[in-house]
C-alpha cells in the first residue's frame, strides 16, 4: 500500500496540474473552496467513521458474530440518517453561505451552483458507504483497497485529461465526471462486501443500547471533527473572506500536494490499525504499545524519505509542474508539508487512542486546540497579516494538541515513556538532524535545475536509507528485515 502510493501521488500531481491549466486560476479556486463548504457538513460522516471502524474491529478480536452483524446494522442506519441531516443542512444552511457570504464573481455564479449540487450528491454517497469500507478495512483485505485507490486515481487523471473536450461550462463538466467516478467506487465496494462477507447484510435493529453506544463515541469524535473542518475548509473560507479565490486556488494546491503525501502515511496507518484495536480487545497491551510505537517510528521515517527533498526542491518542482505559480504557493506547501511530517506521529497515537475507546477528553482538548486555527487566522487578516501565518498557526497548535494527546493515552492505559522516548524519539530525532545535512548542503552548493534536482532527490534518498538502517532500526528490527527479505527470496525460488 505504501509503494503503490508513488503512482497515486504522481498520478495527482500530474492531474492538478492539467485541471489548473485548463480551469484557469479563479474557477480552480472556486472548485476548491465550493466543495469545501459541503465538506463542512462531512464532519458528522468522519465522526460516525470512526466509530464504525472501532467497533467493527473490536467485534472481530472479540470473535462475537452476532454482535459484529448488528454493529454493522446499525452503523449503516445511522449513516442514512446523517446522510439526510447532510442534505437538510446543505441545502439551507450551505446553500445561504453560498450564495451570500463567499466571494464568487457573478459570472461564474451559476457554475459555482452547479458544482455545489454535484458535491452534495457525492458527499451523501460517501455517508452511506462508510460501514462497507469499514468492513474491508477490519478484515484487512487492504489489497482490494489498494487496487481501487489506484483505479481512482489514475480515473481522476483520465478525467482531468477531458476537460478540455466539455461539451458545456469546464468546470460543471469537470465536477459531473469527479461525481460520477466517485459513485460508481462506492458502488463497487458495496457489491464486493455484501458478496464476501455475511455480516454485510442491512437488517432492522431495535437493540437501543447499541445505538447509544455508537452515538456515544462518535458524540465526541463529532466535536474532533469539527475542529478538523475548522482548521481546513474554515481557514480556506476565511482566506477567501479577504483575500478572494485567487488565494484559494494557492491553498488548493498545497493542500493536493499535502493530501498527495499524507496518502502514503494514512495507507501505512489504515493497515495497522486493526491489528492495534484487536490486541486491546484481546487486553493483550504489550503487543498494542509495541506496534503503536513501531508504526510512529517507521511512519515518521517513510514520511521523511519522502518530504525532505520535497521542501528543498518545491520552487523547482511548482515551476515545473504548473509553469504559472499562483501566488503563496510555494511557502504555502512547504508549511503543510511540515506539518505532515509533525502529523504522523499523533496519527498513530490516534490508533492506541481509539482502540481504547475513552475519546471524550482527547476530542474537547484536541479539538478546541484545533479550532481555534480559525479565530487565530482570522486576527491575522484582520490585523495585515500574511496569510502564510495562517497556515503556520495550524501546525503549531497541531503540535500542541499532539503532546495532550500522548498525555491523555498514558494516562487511561500506561507505558513506559522512557521507552518510548528510546525506541521512537531517540532514533527518529537522530536520524532527521543527520538526514537534513545532506540536502541543504547540495541545495547551497549547486544552482536550481535538473541537476539539483535529481542530485538532491538521489543524495537525500541514499543517505535516509542508510540512516535508518544504521540508526533508525534497532539490531532487532534489522533481523526481522533480512529474515523477511530472505523469506520473500526462498518463497520466489520456490515457484
Amino acid at each position: 500500500m505504501y509503494a503503490r502510493m508513488f503512482f497515486v501521488m504522481i498520478a495527482a500531481l500530474i492531474s492538478s496540474r492539467i485541471v489548473l491549466n485548463a480551469l484557469g486560476e479563479t474557477d480552480y479556486g472556486i472548485y476548491s473552496v465550493v466543495g469545501g463548504v459541503v465538506t463542512i457538513v462531512s464532519f458528522l460522516n468522519g465522526a460516525l467513521s470512526s466509530s464504525t471502524s472501532r467497533f467493527l474491529a473490536y467485534q472481530l478480536g472479540c470473535g462475537d458474530f452476532r454482535e459484529l452483524c448488528d454493529t454493522f446494522s446499525a452503523s449503516l442506519t445511522l449513516h442514512i440518517a446523517v446522510a439526510a441531516i447532510a442534505v437538510l443542512v446543505g441545502e439551507t444552511i450551505g446553500l445561504w453561505f453560498l450564495l451570500h457570504k463567499m466571494v464568487i464573481p457573478p459570472e461564474r455564479m451559476m457554475a459555482a451552483l452547479w458544482v455545489y449540487q454535484f458535491s452534495i450528491v457525492t458527499v451523501v454517497f460517501t455517508f452511506t458507504q462508510v460501514p462497507y469500507s469499514a468492513t474491508l478495512i477490519a478484515h484487512e483485505r487492504f489489497s482490494i483497497y489498494a487496487y481501487v485507490g489506484l483505479y481512482e486515481a489514475f480515473a481522476t487523471l483520465g478525467i482531468a485529461f477531458l476537460i478540455k473536450y466539455a461539451p458545456a461550462d469546464r468546470l460543471i463538466f469537470y465536477a459531473l465526471l469527479l461525481m460520477m467516478n466517485k459513485i460508481g467506487i462506492q458502488l463497487f465496494y458495496r457489491y464486493y462486501t455484501s458478496r464476501c462477507y455475511k455480516e454485510c447484510r442491512f437488517r432492522r435493529i431495535k437493540d437501543k443500547s447499541l445505538y447509544e453506544t455508537l452515538m456515544g463515541y462518535s458524540g465526541w469524535d463529532l466535536f474532533g471533527g469539527m475542529a478538523m473542518v475548522c482548521q481546513g475548509q474554515g481557514v480556506s473560507i476565511v482566506l477567501n473572506m479577504f483575500l478572494g479565490p485567487a488565494v484559494n486556488a494557492a491553498r488548493a494546491i498545497a493542500t493536493q500536494i499535502e493530501g498527495a503525501v499524507n496518502q502514503f502515511i494514512t495507507n501505512i496507518m489504515v493497515s495497522a490499525r486493526p491489528s492495534v484495536i484487536k490486541s486491546f480487545a484481546q487486553q493483550d497491551y504489550d503487543t498494542m504499545y509495541e506496534l503503536t510505537f513501531r508504526i510512529m517510528k517507521y511512519a515518521w521515517m517513510l514520511m521523511l524519505a519522502i518530504i525532505l527533498p520535497l521542501c528543498f526542491e518545491m520552487r523547482y518542482i511548482l515551476r515545473i509542474w504548473l509553469v504559472d505559480v499562483p501566488n503563496h504557493t510555494l511557502y504555502f506547501s512547504i508549511i503543510v508539508l511540515i506539518g505532515s511530517l509533525l502529523q504522523t506521529i499523533h496519527s498513530a497515537q490516534l490508533m492506541a487512542y481509539h482502540a481504547i475507546g475513552r475519546i471524550k477528553a482527547g476530542n474537547v482538548e484536541g479539538g478546541t486546540m484545533m479550532m481555534m486555527a480559525l479565530p487565530v487566522s482570522y486576527c491575522i487578516l484582520r490585523f495585515g497579516g500574511r496569510a502564510e501565518w495562517c497556515l503556520v498557526s495550524i501546525v503549531l497548535l497541531n503540535f500542541i494538541a499532539q503532546l495532550n494527546g500522548l498525555r491523555l493515552i498514558h494516562k487511561y492505559v500506561p507505558f513506559s515513556l522512557r521507552s518510548l522516548f528510546r525506541t521512537v524519539y531517540l532514533p527518529i530525532g537522530k536520524v532527521t538532524l543527520c538526514a537534513v545535512v545532506v540536502p541543504m548542503f547540495v541545495y547551497c552548493l549547486m544552482p536550481e535545475g535538473g541537476v539539483r534536482f535529481v542530485c538532491n532527490v538521489a543524495f537525500t534518498e541514499l543517505s535516509i536509507g542508510l540512516l535508518v538502517w544504521f540508526v533508525g532500526l534497532s539490531a532487532r528490527e534489522r533481523t526481522m528485515v533480512m529474515n523477511l527479505v530472505k523469506h520473500k527470496i526462498c518463497a520466489k525460488l520456490q515457484h
